[in-house]
């Protein structure tokens, strides 16, 4: 039976994947501040922060506690919107703890679990809102979009470029996937697909996936 660990499985996109993955004959270990409504033989469910100092030795603790040897995806999928659209509004504070959880605490899952990553998978759920190249052509301006999200968006999307060329890793796939526009709590005003929707693109991305890359849920365009 494949293993998997998601983060941010309380709710929304998170929820989903745990969800589908879990039919799909999956052992899923999920993450989250809030317990889970998940009720299944086959999902464990740690609640706790993932920007947290704790949260290292917990993933340690419950892969040595439940005798998982190796984990086939990993999806870093937790995350928050932010507010802050001009250089007036933005809280400093906002800026450091989106980057924190988007980009750093990313990092760590990878860190922490590279012993049992291995032909594995590495996913970051990633935003359109994150790409230079979009916000370099004007996509963004003017629309409300938060700065924190986008810096920290771009930092997690530089964040998979640099596991994608570790050789230590060079053994596992590593994607980042856009959801699109999911009706989540933190969605886009714009959103249009549900999160059941959105989870069911990403799996067909991440199991068809032929090689390190962006990717879009839904086929559209996916520029880093």
């Amino acid at each position: 039976m494949n293993t998997a660990l998601i983060t941010g499985t309380s709710k929304g996109i998170g929820l989903e994947l745990a969800k589908q993955l879990l039919s799909r004959n999956y052992t899923v270990i999920g993450i989250a501040r809030s317990p889970c409504p998940i009720e299944h033989d086959n999902y464990f469910h740690l609640t706790a922060d993932i920007t947290s100092e704790e949260c290292p030795q917990l993933l340690k603790d419950i892969f040595l506690d439940q005798g998982f040897s190796r984990l086939d995806l990993l999806i870093n999928n937790a995350g928050v919107g932010a507010t802050g659209c001009s250089i007036e509004t933005i809280d400093v504070n906002e800026l450091r703890s989106q980057f924190e959880l988007h980009c750093v605490s990313a990092f760590k899952m990878v860190q922490v679990l590279c012993p049992y990553l291995d032909n594995s998978k590495i996913v970051n759920i990633t935003s359109r809102l994150g790409s230079t190249k979009l916000n370099a052509r004007g996509d963004f301006n003017g629309k409300g979009f938060s700065y924190a999200y986008r810096i920290a968006k771009a930092a997690q999307n530089m964040l998979s470029l640099c596991l994608a060329g570790d050789e230590r890793l060079s053994s596992n796939l590593v994607i980042s996937i856009i959801p699109g526009l999911l009706r989540t709590d933190s969605g886009s005003r714009d959103a249009k697909n549900t999160a059941e929707e959105g989870a069911q693109g990403m799996l067909d991305v991440i199991f068809f996936a032929p090689a390190n890359g962006i990717y879009h849920a839904f086929g559209h365009e996916a520029e880093y």
